[in-house]
């Protein structure tokens, strides 16, 4: 029993090896980021990563850095009253972000359903490990509830 509570005692202090993500959902998206201080629209289109560049793991510390933002480009369509219609092609900014060791990613070339951040004059797109504002490879409905919820201005 002693050194039961030695091993409990000794892992205590250590963090979580795992990461454990909420499935994200594009209601629970709009609703987040409608309540945000913040000016988003909604984009279903192609992201395209200038260089292909990615998070780099500073492997010399064993973490990763809390974000780091690289260019890209959107192209496609954003999300109005009508549906996707409007015509969309935006060099965006992508903030890559990090929790631990974790970090957000995306691929070259995917195809997206993006809520992005109105910032200065341009648009930024934060993706997290758990991918809550950027939804890869997007089914048909996914793209029927941002429309839905839009309309209505509620999920």
């Amino acid at each position: 029993m002693r050194v039961l509570a030695l091993l409990v005692a000794i892992a205590a202090p250590f963090p979580a090896l795992a990461l454990s993500c909420m499935p994200a959902s594009v209601p629970a998206t709009y609703e987040r980021l409608q309540n945000a201080p913040e000016t988003y629209v909604i984009v279903h289109g192609k992201l395209t990563l200038e260089n292909g560049e990615k998070v780099q793991k500073d492997f010399s510390t064993g973490t990763a850095p809390k974000s780091s933002r690289v260019r890209g480009k959107i192209t496609g369509r954003s999300l109005s009253k009508a549906g996707f219609q409007m015509p969309f092609e935006r060099d965006i900014k992508i903030d890559l972000i990090c929790l631990g060791p974790w970090c957000g990613s995306v691929e070259n070339r995917s195809d997206v359903l993006a809520f992005l951040r109105h910032e200065g004059d341009g648009y930024v797109l934060s993706v997290e490990p758990c991918y809550g504002d950027v939804f890869v490879d997007p089914q048909p409905d996914m793209m029927k509830q941002a429309e839905s919820c839009f309309k209505r201005g509620q999920c």
